[in-house]
């Protein structure tokens, strides 16, 4: 998988999600799904489609997607990163500090220039990119799950429905496993496989990267000492 198709399947998840949460109304609603096709029973595809688009739009997973990866796997990749700093360039605990958050772009752009710059690690990262939508679309599942069933809920109280109140209640069950069970394991997955990208990176490409660093960090140190 490439980060082309990692993109396009993160924009296509939510609207079948939104799909298969709006489906248990069509069967409380109507007799028969042909029946659903009746203008009056279009309302709520629409709203759901329209939800969809506005998830996507605005992009909501984004917020929780950066913290869940910030907390684990970027801070797995960001402590590695700084520790194939060479070590005659003699790095402060002040200086890995201020590294972490002033150039560490730049590290991270060459972590993948040097990826991309070998086949057995290019080979690699599909893999990476492949646990990476089950990981991000176990965020969407408890996300658009737990929002369905909020709103199966309010449906059940105003319509003193009980039937989908169950579905409020087997959605949220779906959501809580999602986050529950679905991410962590995930999150391991996506960590030793970014354990695994690291020691290919020590491996194959160390001479490059350790020359990368060598450039950025003393770059670095000579702006901060033109500043002062």
């Amino acid at each position: 998988m490439t980060h082309a198709e990692l993109d396009k399947w993160r924009k296509y998840v939510p609207f079948a999600l939104f799909g298969l949460c709006i489906f248990p109304w069509f069967l409380f609603r109507s007799k028969s799904l042909a029946e659903a096709k009746l203008a009056n029973e279009l309302i709520v595809p629409i709203l759901a489609m329209v939800a969809a688009f506005f998830y996507v739009g605005l992009d909501l997973r984004r917020p929780y997607w950066k913290r869940e990866v910030e907390a684990h796997v970027g801070k797995q990749i960001r402590e590695a990163l700084l520790d194939m700093i060479p070590k005659d360039l003699a790095v402060t605990e002040g200086e890995r500090q201020n590294l972490k958050g002033e150039v560490f772009r730049e590290l991270t752009g060459v972590f993948w220039e040097a990826i991309d710059g070998s086949e057995a690690l290019k080979s690699h990262k599909e893999h990476f990119y492949s646990n990476g939508i089950v990981y991000s679309t176990s965020l969407d599942v408890y996300l658009i799950c737990s929002f369905a069933g909020l709103i199966y809920a309010v449906m059940s109280l105003v319509s003193a429905n009980v039937s989908l109140a169950y579905v409020s209640a087997a959605l949220i069950i779906v959501a809580l496993v999602s986050r529950v069970w679905i991410t962590p394991r995930r999150r391991a997955i996506h960590m030793a496989l970014s354990r695994e990208q690291l020691d290919f990176l020590r491996r194959e490409q160390s001479d490059f990267v350790c020359d990368r660093f060598r450039e950025i960090v003393t770059s670095w140190r000579l702006k901060r000492l033109h500043s002062v």
